[in-house]
């Protein structure tokens, strides 16, 4: 079969045949409550979040029923973050519904996007980090926690699915956890600043 039948056939065909990425770098932008559809996918990756009102801000990934499948943001004033979508077993991203009374932007990125995981790292909300290649043998994570709310951070195998939480705590933490062997990216959710030294 020639190249260009070939290639018309997969233009026809590709959204039964793999999972549709979402574009290179989609950036949405609003100011109050908005159902943004987007390219169903359920390819995992990244999203970057920026909010600038005074009231409650949330993001939820809906998929192509509308039904709620991740809650992507969930805070109170300016926000600044990065987010994973499609990393559990849910039936993928298929629109965004936000909820705000002020500026907004979301930008939705390949995973391979994510903030370099460098061995010391730090931060001050909520973010997404990334291996150049899985984590081999034994490792330990050094975490430090100052903010008051919810901390957590989770690992992820090569292909961008939730393996371990690594850590699950509210208020301040500081302790020492296992990296498990594969983990290639680590989630975080905070509200304050963090810490994370990799040895």
């Amino acid at each position: 079969m020639r190249l260009r039948t070939l290639i018309a056939f997969a233009a026809l065909f590709g959204t039964f045949l793999i999972a549709a990425p979402v574009e290179a770098a989609a950036t949405y932008r609003g100011d109050s409550d908005h159902v943004q559809r987007i390219r169903a996918t359920t390819t995992p990756g990244i999203a970057k979040i920026t909010y600038s009102g005074d009231g409650y801000f949330s993001i939820w990934g809906l998929d192509r029923s509308g039904k709620q499948q991740e809650l992507l943001a969930n805070h109170v004033g300016t926000y600044k973050g990065t987010a994973v979508y499609n990393a559990g077993t849910g039936n993928g991203l298929a629109a965004l519904k936000i909820g705000a009374d002020g500026p907004w932007t979301v930008q939705l990125l390949p995973l391979g996007k994510a903030r370099s995981w460098s061995a010391t790292t730090s931060g001050g909300t909520d973010d997404v980090l990334r291996l150049s290649k899985p984590s081999r043998g034994f490792h330990t994570l050094r975490v430090r926690h100052t903010g008051d709310g919810y901390f957590s951070v989770w690992g992820l195998d090569s292909r961008g699915r939730r393996s371990n939480l690594l850590a699950n705590h509210v208020g301040a933490y500081k302790g020492s956890v296992s990296l498990p062997a594969g983990t290639q990216y680590a989630v975080i959710g905070s509200d304050g600043p963090w810490s994370i030294v990799r040895r």
